[in-house]
């Protein structure tokens, strides 16, 4: 029976029956992806992931690509790259045309201290399945995988399927203008518009949620040098730390007088992400406590509201700067500007968006919302390439990065579901 004829009752009913088997394997992937340690920076056991990965797929009857990357200038902002950023390309069919793309990145933030549960051991208690990348994304890449397997086992025949492709890509977590994974892929022809007709990228939105974009951005790192003297007389030094203090002071102090004054009327999640924000996150220097610092260095991070501009953005910074140059004219300021994007907007009302909206309203059974990301992630790429694109995931967005991050398994079994119906839905009013 053609697609398109297909009773969505009889779908459904199906998909419940169905599902079980397929959600015990998909938690048996997620929790070997989780059990490999893919930090980025600097971007660990990247090879052994997406041999694990290529083998599971292979299983599953897909057609495996792995596409790498070696120049240099795809991971240069990286402290301590150097090891191979491989890609996985899977597909069912051979040349599949009209693709619809699912889009996940398996690298996660580095774990650190302090966690209840160990970060790489994928433990599960009261229905939460614990580790770095169980919301952040790992837990996206199972529900992609296996809403198409619940669905390839819905319909018994592959052959609607082979529009599909997924790719399960690298360094999404450090960002950049480009990138070794999904911006690397745009300029190889990957997201051309003439093979993919919509993407939908994994990401931990929440399983009630569709995001049709997010917030800008502006990442920079600043280097400060003076000269060094003896710390009992420091007027005969030129200190560093104390200009990259005023410049930091100043950022913060910017972002607190625009976050009063200006608030998105967007949809961004959380409510508190409608303000401007800045972080600082990183800011080092000196080489000992009794000598003048002849040199600091801090990092920064500006996110723009829609309403905000780059332009609007840079010349805050640029004044904070500036300041910290006047008031202390031996200094030296560098400012290198290492990613910027302005906020990113998909069409709310696409094909792929109505379809999963309609998934979301027949397995929840409640309207879904459509949002704008805080942070941004890879749907930047298919938006610049002219695609229709959504963010749908499984994980909760406040808890990436945290500290013993976890996923709810009865989110992660219904994302697989919506995944499959929303799948089906697009295909068939597309096909």
């Amino acid at each position: 029976m053609p697609i398109a004829e297909l009773e969505s009752s009889i779908i459904i009913r199906k998909i419940g029956e169905l599902s079980a088997d397929v959600e015990r394997e998909a938690l048996s992937f997620l929790r070997g992806l989780l059990r490999i340690p893919t930090e980025n920076p600097p971007g660990l056991n990247y090879e052994r992931l997406v041999s694990y990965v290529t083998s599971v797929l292979e299983d599953l009857d897909y057609r495996i690509d792995v596409v790498e990357v070696s120049d240099e200038r795809y991971y240069s902002h990286i402290p301590g790259a150097s090891d191979p950023r491989p890609n996985v390309i899977a597909s069912l069919g051979t040349e599949p045309e009209n693709q619809v793309v699912f889009n996940g990145h398996y690298d996660v933030v580095p774990a650190g201290e302090g966690w209840s549960h160990p970060p790489y051991e994928a433990e599960i208690h009261d229905g939460k399945l614990y580790g770095r990348g169980a919301a952040d994304m790992k837990s996206g890449i199972a529900a992609q995988v296996y809403g198409v397997e619940l669905l390839r086992r819905v319909l018994g025949d592959a052959g609607p399927l082979r529009r599909v492709v997924h790719q399960i890509v690298t360094d999404e977590e450090t960002v950049g203008n480009t990138s070794a994974g999904t911006g690397y892929l745009a300029e190889k022809g990957y997201l051309s518009p003439k093979k993919v007709s919509c993407m939908v990228f994994t990401e931990p939105l929440g399983v009630a949620n569709i995001c049709f974009g997010h917030r800008g951005a502006v990442w920079g790192r600043v280097q400060v040098y003076g000269a060094k003297s003896h710390g009992g007389f420091p007027t005969e030094g030129v200190d560093a730390i104390r200009a990259a203090a005023q410049c930091v002071n100043c950022l913060y102090e910017q972002i607190e007088y625009d976050s009063k004054l200006k608030k998105s009327r967007n949809p961004v999640i959380p409510s508190s992400a409608r303000k401007s924000s800045m972080v600082i996150g990183l800011l080092h220097g000196g080489t000992w406590a009794n000598t003048v610092a002849d040199r600091a260095e801090f990092w920064y991070v500006r996110r723009l509201i829609p309403e905000e501009t780059l332009e609007d953005a840079r010349e805050e910074i640029n004044a904070c700067l500036y300041e910290a140059q006047r008031d202390n004219p031996h200094i030296r300021l560098v400012n290198t500007e290492v990613y910027s994007t302005p906020p990113v907007y998909s069409d709310r009302d696409s094909s792929v968006s109505k379809a999963f909206e309609y998934a979301i309203q027949r397995i929840i059974h409640k309207k879904p919302r459509k949002v704008l990301s805080p942070g941004t992630f890879d749907i930047r790429f298919a938006v610049n390439q002219g695609i229709q694109a959504i963010g749908y995931g499984p994980g909760r967005l406040e808890l990436s990065h945290t500290t013993d991050e976890w996923l709810n398994l009865e989110e992660f079994y219904t994302s697989i579901k919506v995944v499959a119906l929303g799948l089906l839905r697009y295909l068939m009013k597309t096909t």
